[in-house]
């Protein structure tokens, strides 16, 4: 009996100390390591000053990571400037010669690919000449990484969201909608998808978008539109900037492509009174309620994935008797911070607005709580605390 209590006490602390190094956050090696490049060398350290609006352009050539004598590598993450790019990645082996670890073919933005090896790692463009540009590198060593490390996953063919949010701009999604993503999405555990409208924005708004997202505990990846952001005095001149109905077009393949229960959007009066967030509001509206459930109506998308009709159509601010969802209260996750302060956290992270002067509405005329229910398929709202109220099996 001893003996049996003696091996159970061996085997416990084995057990506990294996636990330790397995839970032994893994290190950001990238300040330790060596870059060199075949082209742009005289920039190459721009990967890591922390800025996303400078790069280092590693088109027509390859970066080389040379790790600290000793420490072994399990992946690298990146910060595409402008479009992603297919990527091979080398390590070199003991023999000394390149070996093909990894390649990178996802198109996310911001993007981690797993890479074991000690000594070298070479990255370059999969086709050798096409254009590809890095603003942000990390390389990280051994043991569990960062919850902050970006790992996005895609939304499969037939993965249907629960809430699919339409947003103008990078930083929109917190400002006017406070804690809607971080709430339905981890508290709520529940499918969420967030549309760009301008998601062809500058390369730095775009990655900080991704940073904000992550820290909201979205983990599939966004849909970035193909609109631009511009400064005009009319919806009329959006409208001829973007193109007649091609807003639209564009909110309706979204709607059938992600086949959401619930829809949500942008103020009538564009919140601040943008005029690209009144012509988004308003094709939100014009595809949820006609345009996606209609066959002639963008046949392309509708033979690509069907017609749609989401249950439920929200405006932020729209109406009398509007849903009220508290931003300001705790929440169960996120080490029960409020929605409000996990979307503050988000905001900050978009660095190039430090002096926009925006800021999460919980209170005054464009508070990021409110929400009016503009279409309905399952009735009025009653209890008016909950965008999925009437609907069934939705994430309770």
């Amino acid at each position: 009996m001893k003996r049996r209590i003696h091996f159970l006490l061996i085997l416990l602390i084995l057990l506990t100390a294996c636990q330790a190094a397995f839970a032994q956050e893994a290190e950001d090696l990238t300040k330790r390591c060596t870059l060199k490049a075949t082209v742009d060398q005289e920039r190459v350290n721009r990967i890591n000053n922390g800025r996303y609006d400078q790069y280092w352009s590693g088109t027509g050539g390859s970066l080389t990571i040379r790790l600290p004598e000793g420490e072994a590598c399990q992946g690298i993450s990146l910060s595409f400037f402008r479009d992603a790019a297919p990527l091979t990645v080398y390590v070199m082996t003991d023999m000394g010669m390149w070996k093909r670890e990894a390649v990178y073919a996802d198109g996310f933005r911001n993007a981690y690919i797993p890479v074991q090896a000690r000594g070298e790692i070479s990255v370059s463009a999969s086709n050798g000449q096409a254009e590809w540009a890095l603003s942000a590198l990390s390389v990280w060593g051994e043991g569990e990484l960062p919850e902050s490390v970006q790992r996005w996953t895609s939304w499969q063919p037939d993965e249907e969201a629960e809430l699919l949010l339409f947003a103008t701009h990078p930083d929109d999604e917190l400002i006017w909608f406070g804690g809607l993503i971080p709430y339905y999405t981890v508290e709520r555990d529940m499918k969420v998808q967030v549309a760009y409208a301008d998601g062809a924005y500058s390369p730095s708004r775009v990655n900080e978008l991704l940073d904000g997202l992550w820290h909201c505990g979205v983990r599939r990846y966004p849909e970035l539109g193909p609109f631009r952001d511009f400064k005009v005095k009319s919806e009329g001149l959006v409208r001829g900037r973007w193109g007649k109905n091609a807003a639209e077009t564009w909110c309706t393949a979204v709607i059938r492509r992600y086949r959401p229960k619930v829809v949500v959007t942008h103020a009538q009066n564009g919140e601040s009174g943008h005029n690209q967030h009144k012509v988004l509001s308003k094709a939100v509206v014009n595809a949820a309620t006609e345009w996606a459930g209609n066959a002639e109506k963008d046949p392309d998308s509708a033979k690509s994935y069907g017609t749609f009709t989401p249950q439920k159509l929200y405006l932020h601010r729209y109406g009398k008797e509007q849903t009220f969802l508290d931003w300001t209260q705790p929440l169960s996750t996120f080490n029960g911070k409020t929605g409000a302060e996990i979307a503050q956290e988000a905001f900050d992270k978009h660095i190039s607005q430090d002096r926009s002067g925006y800021r999460i509405y919980v209170s005054g005329p464009n508070d990021s709580r409110y929400f009016g229910l503009y279409y309905s398929l399952v009735g009025p709202d009653e209890a008016r605390d909950d965008l999925f109220e009437h609907i069934e099996n939705s994430g309770e």
